[in-house]
């Protein structure tokens, strides 16, 4: 299975260039995943057309806060999955999220901007990065989850 992670977009309308990345990104993907701060409900209006899970962000307003969850927990292929958006201080936020879910074998979220892919305590950490908002020097990123014999990840810089 090919899930495609996204997180931070922050648009302010939905743009021809968002169109295009994920026409091509997320046509043949089993399943895309929004992780939070999408800022505009035309760009979930969107990814709808997609097979789609996804979470609020701290950034949401009620247009996107009232349709999606804060987090949530997915079975996809027998691979449990808690999805979060993120919140507070950048340092200790896998930690916090950790102590939010229990039984996972992977913690999706965003918040921070910056990609990461990390196991600790037997629990993968991924991060997608931001599409359009990268902070310092980083791309901008989204990510790729595959669940076949073994999980495999994938930072694709845009």
């Amino acid at each position: 299975m090919k899930l495609v992670l996204m997180s931070d977009t922050h648009l302010r309308s939905l743009t021809e260039e968002f169109v295009q990345i994920c026409d091509h990104y997320c046509s043949d993907a089993d399943l895309v995943i929004h992780l939070g701060d999408w800022t505009r409900k035309e760009v979930l209006d969107h990814l709808e057309t997609f097979p789609l899970e996804a979470v609020a962000g701290n950034m949401d307003g009620p247009e996107i806060s009232q349709r999606l969850p804060r987090k949530k927990i997915l079975d996809v292929g027998g691979v449990r999955l808690g999805l979060a958006h993120g919140w507070g201080s950048y340092s200790d936020l896998p930690w916090r999220l950790f102590k939010e879910f229990s039984q996972v074998d992977a913690i999706l979220f965003g918040h921070t901007h910056q990609p990461l892919v990390e196991k600790k305590n037997g629990v993968l950490f991924f991060n997608p990065g931001s599409l359009f908002h990268g902070r310092s020097i980083r791309s901008r990123t989204l990510g790729i989850l595959h669940l076949e014999d073994c999980v495999r990840t994938q930072i694709v810089n845009i």
